[in-house]
């Protein structure tokens, strides 16, 4: 049990002010210097309903959320019901009482704390102040940085008023005193370390944002769509400052035509969706690939099929990006673990789109879109941003002249000289519709040819581990994180496990994935979709054989749960 190591879950209904309690936690945490991994749930339904928000804080690095919560502060009792079974010996409880909405069974060995959160707020003639109680007790109970948490609250409300910003340090000095009164018997309590990194707290969307920023993002069009939105929120405020366009399109397959146009026209273009949007995509992904023309897609996967579960976490639009489309049609697919990744990953989802003139598709995903982390503030002077090859201008133009490394320069309409058809016709060299079988062939290899640099180009998959290993285990996307924290513990008891984490996911690495396996006698996939999406790709284009292991309830994996499922298949 590390004690510096603490998981806070609020828990309540949504509108109670859930969510920017746990903001609150985690922007003080942070400013204190600690390590904070953020995940929130909340109903796709407007009308309200049962939202939950868990920060991690930490001394040390955080790859995930972690199996459970430490610290559970209820607002209600439907809170308390369906988080009473993670209720275990050694646990603080916090609830709304007296008079909240139910009395708990305060279960054997857990630390129960009454705080009278509703009663108070109403007391103190602000009944919306319930959560700045809560947040106040929260602070006192397990040495959450006041000084931090007053700040935070004061500059989010600052712009409504001097009366408002009052009342809400006023509701969270009572909660403080209120927690004050009461006999601390957890042993839970942050200590914040003696010095501070340079960091700067994210969410998934908002990093992928700042990464098309840094690559130079010119133009972006996306339709509005569950997960994925924030992306286009942040674009919105930033991309105007240097110039650059942004339209909400009517659909989504609009979206993806404007940003293909806009690349066309010379500019670097992205759009970001769900696996629904992304589906209506598809067409646009063959003109993408057919006229050459680089453009970047973010899919912030969600549950499906259909419309699914819009607000909860999968790994499952993997079958539709990497062959989402009608006839022979490549792309580039990268995912991304956490929120550095989600701005690193997108600037060389740009890269890889301008150099190989072909559509890239960035993967992340629910848990991951909301999530907030610490992270290094980022350098923009440290990416490498690539263009696309232009043409000299020199002799003929020919936009699909077949080179020795298969890429054909560009350019920009209105180029003297550079006149050319592009249309998603098959064409020859100079643009002109070829209908022609030898033609075909000869265009079709081109275009596929070129990516072959792909994997060479990207760096290799990371190793979690060395030598030889009874099992390893094969993780992409956000669940990598808690990969590596699973692999650290199994280690810790003697386990023979290691990693591999694949972020380049087509054109796979094959020969990357080959080497990994040489060395382990066994292999497990774990991924968050029903059908073991990945590792039927490993299956496919290697001499691999991993076993699978999924979940598709929504939520991402935990830890323990990669452990213990690692013990039953080495028992």
């Amino acid at each position: 049990m590390d004690k510096n190591d603490l998981i806070i879950r609020v828990a309540g209904e949504g509108g109670e002010g859930i969510i920017s309690t746990g903001d609150f936690i985690t922007q003080a945490c942070a400013r204190a210097g600690l390590e904070v991994y953020t995940f929130k749930t909340f109903p796709a339904e407007i009308k309200g309903g049962y939202a939950m928000y868990q920060t991690r804080a930490s001394a040390q690095p955080l790859y995930c959320q972690g199996d459970t919560f430490d610290v559970l502060c209820a607002f209600n009792g439907e809170a308390y019901d369906l988080n009473r079974s993670r209720l275990l010996p050694g646990t603080a409880f916090v609830y709304d009482g007296p008079g909240g909405d139910f009395e708990p069974e305060i279960p054997a060995g857990v630390h129960g704390y009454a705080i009278p959160m509703t009663k108070t707020a109403k007391e103190m003639g602000n009944p919306k102040a319930k959560n700045m109680v809560a947040l106040g007790a929260l602070s006192q109970l397990f040495n959450i940085p006041e000084q931090a948490l007053r700040e935070v609250i004061t500059a989010k409300f600052t712009k409504k008023g001097t009366t408002v910003v009052e009342g809400n340090l006023n509701a969270f000095a009572k909660g403080r005193e209120l927690a004050a009164a009461l006999a601390k018997t957890d042993p839970w309590k942050l200590e914040a370390p003696e010095s501070k990194r340079d960091v700067v707290v994210m969410s998934g969307n908002d990093a992928v944002g700042l990464g098309a920023l840094i690559a130079g993002l010119d133009f972006f069009s996306a339709y509005p769509i569950t997960p994925a939105t924030e992306i286009a929120r942040y674009v919105a405020r930033h991309l105007p400052k240097r110039g650059g366009t942004l339209i909400q399109a009517e659909d989504e397959i609009a979206s993806a035509s404007q940003v293909v146009g806009a690349s066309f026209a010379g500019k670097k273009a992205m759009t970001a969706t769900s696996g629904p949007g992304l589906a209506l995509m598809g067409e646009m992904l063959g003109m993408s690939f057919m006229s050459e023309t680089p453009c970047v897609i973010v899919d912030v996967q969600r549950g499906g099929p259909s419309t699914g579960l819009p607000t909860k976490h999968e790994q499952s639009d993997l079958f539709l990006a990497i062959h989402g489309s009608h006839g022979d049609c490549g792309r580039i697919v990268l995912s991304v673990e956490d929120v550095s990744d989600c701005i690193s990953l997108t600037v060389e989802a740009f890269n890889l789109a301008e150099k190989y003139q072909c559509p890239v598709l960035l993967l992340s995903d629910g848990s991951l879109a909301f999530s907030t982390q610490t992270v290094a503030y980022p350098d923009p002077a440290s990416f490498k941003i690539v263009s696309r090859k232009r043409w000299d201008g020199h002799g003929e133009y020919k936009r699909y002249a077949i080179t020795d490394d298969f890429i054909s320069p560009m350019a920009d309409p209105g180029t003297p000289g550079g006149m050319h058809i592009a249309t998603g016709l098959e064409h020859d060299e100079t643009g002109n519709p070829n209908y022609s079988p030898a033609n075909h062939e000869a265009m079709q290899a081109k275009r596929f040819r070129k990516l072959d640099g792909v994997v060479n180009d990207f760096p290799p998959a990371e190793v979690d581990g060395d030598g030889e290993a009874e099992l390893g285990i094969i993780a992409w996307g956000s669940t990598i994180g808690v990969a590596r924290e699973a692999i650290a513990r199994l280690r810790a008891e003697g386990v023979s496990v290691k990693g591999f984490y694949p972020k380049l996911l087509w054109p796979m690495p094959v020969e990357q994935f080959e080497a990994f396996g040489a060395s382990c006698r066994r292999l497990m996939v774990a991924e968050v979709n029903f059908l073991g999406q990945l590792a039927h790709f490993i299956r496919a284009e290697t001499s691999l054989r991993p076993e699978s292991y999924t979940i598709c309830g929504g939520l991402p994996f935990t830890p323990a749960m990669i452990v213990a499922k690692v013990k039953e298949m080495l028992a």
